[in-house]
């Protein structure tokens, strides 16, 4: 859920102001954190002038097809997102990725969130099945990595749609990326709780988790 308090330390962070908050107001921040406010700002459909500034500058990374978001804290989560776009710049997916790795003395609690919307549409997938549709995703991310910080924030997202992948019965094979993803996939778990929905207006929702939920 997104709070007041979300917004005002997104919108501080976005203009570069410093911030000063309590420990309640922290404590209410990390478990979304900016990522789930700017995820939930992009929409299906929009124009590079609508969400070209929803991500911190140095926070995020520009490619020929995607806009990539990646956060760590120091609490051990992860974030990263992946907005797909058009040859014109038109976002026709959005992606979220979410690990979490905590440690209690002895304990660990671990857990990986992938959530998504993909417009086959928009993306020029019509005509094609869910699951190929998400093996030519993950091509393309792992395909165009032109930093470390790219490479990062796309293989989070493309082994999260791996892992969704494998838990599709009579699926046949991962598809390329899932030999590029070897060390990833090392922190991303399999067999978690996978679904693919479809919304009234055509567009694939899509979820994978595993371990704890957040």
């Amino acid at each position: 859920m997104i709070t007041a308090i979300h917004k005002r330390i997104c919108a501080r962070a976005h203009a570069g102001r410093p911030l000063v908050i309590s420990a309640l107001a922290l404590a209410a921040l990390l478990p979304a954190g900016c990522a789930n406010w700017s995820y939930g700002r992009v929409q299906l459909g929009q124009h590079l002038r609508e969400y070209e500034r929803v991500f911190p500058e140095g926070k995020s990374r520009r490619t020929e097809r995607t806009l990539c978001f990646l956060e760590q804290d120091y609490m051990g989560r992860t974030d990263a997102v992946v907005v797909l776009l058009t040859r014109d710049r038109q976002v026709c997916g959005k992606l979220h990725a979410t690990n979490f790795r905590r440690k209690y003395g002895l304990k660990v609690e671990t857990g990986f969130i992938l959530r998504g919307e993909v417009d086959p549409v928009l993306a020029r997938y019509s005509g094609t099945g869910p699951i190929d549709m998400l093996r030519a995703i993950a091509d393309d991310l792992t395909s165009d990595m032109p930093d470390s910080f790219t490479r990062e924030a796309h293989g989070w997202v493309a082994a999260g749609l791996v892992r969704l992948i494998q838990r599709w019965p009579h699926l046949g094979d991962e598809g390329p990326a899932f030999p590029r993803l070897t060390d990833m996939l090392e922190r991303v778990p399999g067999g978690g709780r996978a679904g693919i929905t479809v919304d009234p207006q055509g567009v694939y929702v899509l979820e994978y988790t595993q371990g704890k939920t957040f």
